[in-house]
């Protein structure tokens, strides 16, 4: 099955492009295709053969209010030309597929799982110069994500300093990952907090610190309230690294027994499951041993190869 990669004009281009001006798909990209697969929930106007688009999650209609408004304008102008175009919509759990199913009522017959899985470079940075760069003092918590509503940072925050207050936590709270949007509430909560000086923003971070961090964190913690997925737990799991997990949305599906399930809107229970994985050392052997073989159930080259096959059905080859 030959497959053509257009580098003249990008798609992001032409996504900006195509509201305003009516160029046909077939001019800005003039090899004719038999089939087009978009991984970003849009398909453009005026294509041309079959279409596959990739429909990750619907936080857009779950929890718009956490959504970048220029983002959710684009999903809900497109959602459902791209929907009724694709002979094939793809998405990345089950839990997905239901949300697609009941919120856009599309068949089941007309959707397909194709799991992400975890991907970190092989190396990893100096922890000592890690530490330097982010002012990390000895143990810490961990968190890595963007920035932003949909990921419950500020009930992790609190869930932290009640942790820091009530059993004198030594442990710093790590939060890695770039700027997001709607994120005042997050740094005005970081800040109000009792145990502030506590809590480390890293910003962006390589994907040789991320290993780092995964590597040397006494826990990780995802208490996000809606993923179509949730690399990150994966990506812990990968290092050894115990994991405190939500238990809202895929998440479940995505982790399995291999994590402390919480319930993501209450702030006590996140605390408890924490404390359970830092205190009790057996079960937090017990969780990265289950973590390895979790992590290992997902894998971009297995991804890839289901991808190909439904290709190949929906061109009937």
């Amino acid at each position: 099955m030959p497959v053509a990669v257009n580098s003249w004009c990008s798609y992001g281009m032409y996504r900006r492009l195509w509201r305003y001006l009516p160029i046909p798909y077939r001019a800005m990209f003039p090899e004719e295709a038999d089939l087009s697969v978009f991984f970003n929930f849009i398909v453009p106007p005026r294509i041309r053969g079959h279409v596959i688009t990739a429909v990750h999650d619907l936080t857009y209609l779950r929890y718009p209010e956490t959504m970048k408004p220029s983002n959710l304008t684009h999903l809900k102008r497109g959602i459902a030309y791209s929907v009724q175009r694709s002979d094939r919509i793809v998405t990345v759990s089950e839990f997905s597929k239901r949300e697609i199913q009941e919120l856009l009522a599309v068949p089941q017959e007309k959707i397909e799982i194709v799991y992400n899985a975890p991907s970190l470079p092989a190396q990893a940075a100096d922890y000592d110069a890690v530490c330097r760069k982010f002012g990390i003092r000895g143990e810490y918590l961990l968190f890595v994500g963007t920035i932003e509503p949909r990921k419950n940072i500020e009930r992790l925050l609190r869930a932290f300093d009640r942790l820091k207050t009530t059993c004198s936590l030594p442990h710093q709270l790590v939060l890695a990952g770039g700027k997001g949007w709607q994120d005042q509430s997050i740094f005005s909560t970081a800040h109000s907090i009792r145990y502030a000086d506590d809590v480390v923003f890293t910003g962006y971070v390589s994907g040789e610190e991320k290993n780092t961090l995964y590597q040397r964190a006494s826990c990780f913690v995802f208490p996000s309230i809606y993923e179509g997925f949730g690399i990150p737990p994966l990506e812990a799991m990968c290092h050894g690294c115990p994991v405190v997990c939500s238990n809202a949305a895929s998440l479940p599906e995505v982790v399995g027994d291999a994590a402390e399930l919480v319930d993501p809107f209450d702030e006590e229970n996140i605390a408890a499951g924490i404390l359970r994985v830092l205190s009790d050392e057996p079960y937090r052997q017990k969780l990265a041993a289950r973590g390895y073989e979790q992590a290992g159930k997902f894998s971009w080259e297995g991804s890839a190869r289901r991808l190909t096959g439904i290709c190949g059905e929906v061109l009937g080859v």
